[in-house]
Parts: C-alpha cells; sequence; structure tokens
C-alpha cells in the first residue's frame, strides 16, 4: 500500500515541480544560446540578467521543493483531500511516511535536473576533467569529495528534520478546533527557537568536553576528519530531533486529528 501513496504523492507534487523544472531548463538552453552572441552589447546585458535570474532560482529550489512537500502534506492530511484520505483502508504511519519519502525524492531529482540544467548553460570541453582534479584534492588530510559527500548527507538530514518540524507543528496547530493556521505558525515558531536554544546547548557541552579540538582550530592546524567528528555529534543530534518531531506528527494524527 505504501507503494501506491507514495506514487499519488510524487504525482501530486509533480504539478508544482515540472513547471519549476522546465523553467530551470529552459533557462540553461537560452543561457547556451545567447552565450554564442556574448559580443552583442544588448544580448550580453540580457544574458547577465538571465544568469542572476538563472542562479536565484537554483538557489531558492530545494527551498521551494520544501514548500511544495508541506503543502502537499497540509492539503492531503489536513485540508481539502483530508476526508478522502482519512478514509483509505491505509495506516496513518504509512500516509506519513510517504511524505518523507516523497520529500527524499523530489530532493534527489530537484537536484539532478538543477545539475543539468548547470552542464546546459556552463558546460566547456575539460570540465569534467577539472571537477574530478578538484575533487581529488585533499584539504585538511581528506578528500575534498568525501568532504562534500559528508556535508550532502548532514544536509539531506538536516532538510528532512526541518520538514518533520513543521509537519509536526501543522498537526498540533490542525488538532485544534480554531484558528489552526495560526497554532501551525506559533508551534514552528516555538520548534525553531527550541532547536537553536538546544544546538548552543550542545555546542557549549562539545566545546566544553573538547578543548584539543578548539585550540586547534585557534591555531588553524587541524584534520578535517576531526572537524567531520565534530559535526557527527550535530547529525546524531539532528536525527534525534528528527525522529522525535515524526513521532509528535503521527501521535497527533493517528490519536487527535480535528478536521475542518
Amino acid at each position: 500500500m505504501l507503494g501506491k501513496v507514495l506514487k499519488y504523492d510524487i504525482k501530486a507534487i509533480g504539478r508544482y515541480l515540472i513547471p519549476l523544472y522546465a523553467v530551470l531548463l529552459g533557462l540553461g538552453i537560452m543561457i547556451r544560446i545567447l552565450d554564442f552572441f556574448e559580443k552583442v552589447s544588448v544580448i550580453n546585458i540580457i544574458l547577465g540578467f538571465m544568469i542572476a535570474a538563472f542562479i536565484l532560482l537554483i538557489t531558492f529550489s530545494f527551498v521551494l521543493n520544501g514548500i511544495f512537500v508541506i503543502k502537499l502534506y497540509l492539503e492531503n492530511l489536513f485540508k481539502d483531500e483530508a476526508y478522502l484520505t482519512h478514509t483509505l483502508p491505509v495506516k496513518k504511519n504509512t500516509l506519513l511516511i510517504s511524505k518523507v519519502l516523497t520529500a527524499m525524492i523530489t530532493l534527489f531529482l530537484t537536484f539532478v535536473v538543477m545539475m543539468i540544467s548547470l552542464i546546459i548553460a556552463f558546460y566547456y570541453q575539460g570540465l569534467m576533467k577539472d571537477v574530478i582534479h578538484i575533487l581529488s584534492q585533499s584539504f585538511g588530510g581528506m578528500e575534498i569529495y568525501k568532504v562534500i559527500l559528508y556535508m550532502a548527507g548532514y544536509g539531506l538530514i538536516s532538510y528532512l528534520t526541518t520538514i518533520l518540524m513543521v509537519f509536526a507543528a501543522i498537526a498540533i496547530g490542525y488538532s485544534k478546533s480554531s484558528n489552526k493556521l495560526g497554532y501551525s505558525v506559533i508551534w514552528a515558531i516555538i520548534f525553531y527557537f527550541g532547536i537553536e536554544f538546544l544546538y548552543l546547548g550542545l555546542l557549549g557541552i562539545v566545546m566544553s568536553t573538547n578543548s584539543s579540538f578548539i585550540t586547534s582550530l585557534e591555531t588553524n592546524i587541524f584534520m578535517m576528519s576531526d572537524l567531520l567528528n565534530f559535526f557527527t555529534i550535530f547529525m546524531i543530534f539532528t536525527v534525534l530531533l528528527g525522529l522525535g518531531f515524526y513521532f509528535i506528527s503521527y501521535k497527533f494524527i493517528n490519536k487527535r486529528l480535528n478536521l475542518e
């Protein structure tokens, strides 16, 4: 049943993502075409504006992806489609897992489309060779590609935890009998500042119990593996936060759902 729900969710969110992907690819193609006429002053000005718009859209594409996932979650489980959704012979856990998987899959698709668009717009002969050369370089005793993979994993966990935080805030807010959206916003703010406070507390604990690492940072003599070990603590903590928000969402959807 999870497969059917997931298929529906991806199809539903595709209504928003396909136009985004079309614009990204379209801008990439237009930049490539206009690049052939860059010596023409007017074309060069247009090309500059187009590149700026392209970079701006790429920068916010992951944010838009998250907004679309949250919109799907809200409409499917709490608003327009909620009565139909909750009459289906599907466990609440399955519905929630499907939304999380949709967030992961669409994030990957957005990244792939973004990379294809960048290649279309800015590819030059020997690009892949240069990229491989840069990624194979060592920084702080570790290859750059390993650092990028680690930070990408950390970014994915942080992204999903943020999504789950908003999910939990909405689940609590829509358990109320009135002003549901207002309560959702309030709980999202509470969660956000609560997380920031917890991270600051964790940072203080780590710094106070690992003085040698802090000293190495101050002297600019440190190994990248030490820095990643430092971030691993925050990664594990972020995973625990995500699981906590998932539990809150499931509890409220399963036991305290209050549809409009």
